[in-house]
């Protein structure tokens, strides 16, 4: 099974062939079951000790259409961005992957002005919409999320040196 995926744009793909299973197509099985409500993130990949979910938006590509107007910290992108994690979890849970393993939900952004600051921001707003103080608060046979980082795709390569991002380059 080809586990080199491509992003929806074409302008990078992810090679998860490292993985023990991995997806793309969270948003195609959504799709099928007409349940346009739900939100995916792009990739997921199990590994024998986690289950990775990662959003990839890159709003610096050439032909994007006005990258000084995308804000990733505004409260409807990262809702938005939330959402997703919260849907494709749901959906994994009840396929049986990631039991037992750690859940590690991965923001890959790229965008003007898209230094370290701001992808710490980011990072902060959006664990505040994920269920870190719920599971805190309840109790539950394992956490539904151990960790949550947005990184460009230089910290990504270095951090997942396993699961290669490569941007195309036209």
């Amino acid at each position: 099974m080809d586990r080199v995926f491509w992003d929806e744009n074409k302008s990078c793909t992810i090679d998860f062939s490292a993985a023990e299973w991995a997806t793309d197509a969270i948003h195609d099985v959504f799709q099928a079951a007409k349940l346009s409500i739900l939100c995916d993130v792009d990739f997921v990949a199990e590994t024998e000790s986690e289950l990775l979910l990662v959003e990839y938006k890159n709003a610096n590509l050439p032909n994007a259409a006005h990258p000084e107007s995308f804000r990733p910290w505004e409260d409807k992108r990262l809702n938005n961005v939330a959402r997703k994690y919260f849907n494709s979890l749901q959906l994994l849970q009840v396929m049986n992957h990631g039991t037992g393993k750690k859940k590690r939900y991965v923001y890959v952004l790229e965008c003007l002005n898209g230094d370290r600051v701001l992808r710490k921001r980011v990072r902060e707003l959006l664990a505040a919409r994920l269920p870190f103080l719920l599971q805190q608060q309840v109790d539950l046979s394992e956490p539904m999320i151990d960790s949550v980082d947005v990184l460009n795709v230089d910290e990504w390569n270095k951090a997942y040196p396993a699961f290669p991002l490569r941007l195309q380059t036209e």
